[in-house]
């Protein structure tokens, strides 16, 4: 008797203990799956890392709205920065993370979140050894200019060449930071437009020397990107990442993976 009793508190404890494992798994189902769309070849914001695992500031700060969201779950795609708003616009991806600063063309596309996450004012960038400085968005027009295909720094620089007699020459550049810290130096271009972080970190890591020059030519901060139409998720993150801010969880990433606190 005492053998049966014993079998059968022994199953009603694997029953319990597979029940709750079941609720568990299915709780975690429950969660909506996001993939989140990213690039892979811009540290430390974005990059693979030795396991070819997509790390940085900007998974950092993701990870963290994550833990925030129960009602979602992130997974992470990285893929070229071009095709990035490409896969967002198929729905392929349903978030996209790549320092995106506000611009019309993307605003009129998608979704912006209302909470920026990083600094992206942007300054007119010289080789310091260059006699003459350039100092305003004017100054470049008939001017060669480094600029990613796509980037903000792009749309900026023509948009100014849609309203002005003399088109800046922009040198469209999707290489490697070497090749600008070069053509800065060598004058395949007479400057480029970049983040004072950018600029701190080409210098300490190719001994350049780049500075900023005038006043910055656009004020902005970086936002996460979704579907015109995915107002919760929009809503979500940006709840997340406002308690994060308030909490001072976001300045100590940035600290963590830029070195300074680039929020502000």
């Amino acid at each position: 008797m005492k053998g049966k009793i014993w079998i059968l508190f022994f199953l009603g404890v694997c029953l319990a203990g597979c029940s709750a494992q079941a609720t568990e798994t299915d709780t975690k189902k429950t969660g909506e799956t996001i993939v989140v769309g990213t690039g892979n070849a811009y540290p430390p914001f974005v990059y693979l890392d030795e396991k070819n695992e997509v790390t940085g500031y900007d998974i950092a700060v993701l990870k963290e709205i994550d833990k925030r969201l129960p009602d979602y779950q992130f997974q992470y795609e990285s893929m070229d920065f071009k095709t990035i708003l490409t896969a967002l616009s198929s729905n392929h991806v349903q978030l996209a993370a790549h320092q995106y600063a506000e611009n019309e063309e993307r605003k009129a596309k998608y979704l912006y979140a209302h909470t920026g996450y990083t600094d992206f004012t942007m300054y007119i960038t010289q080789n310091k050894t260059t006699q003459v400085p350039i100092t305003s968005l004017q100054d470049l027009a008939g001017k060669k200019v480094f600029a990613s295909s796509g980037s903000n720094a792009a749309y900026l620089l023509e948009t100014f060449n849609q309203t002005h007699a003399t088109p800046i020459q922009i040198v469209y550049n999707d290489g490697s930071n070497e090749v600008i810290v070069k053509g800065l130096q060598n004058k395949t271009a007479d400057a480029a437009l970049m983040t004072k972080f950018d600029i701190a970190k080409l210098n300490k890591q190719f001994q350049a020397n780049l500075v900023a020059t005038g006043e910055p030519v656009k004020k902005a901060k970086t936002y996460f990107l979704f579907q015109k139409k995915n107002t919760t998720l929009q809503k979500a993150v940006d709840r997340a990442l406002e308690t994060m801010i308030e909490d001072g969880t976001l300045s100590k990433l940035s600290i963590q993976y830029l070195g300074e606190d680039f929020t502000k």
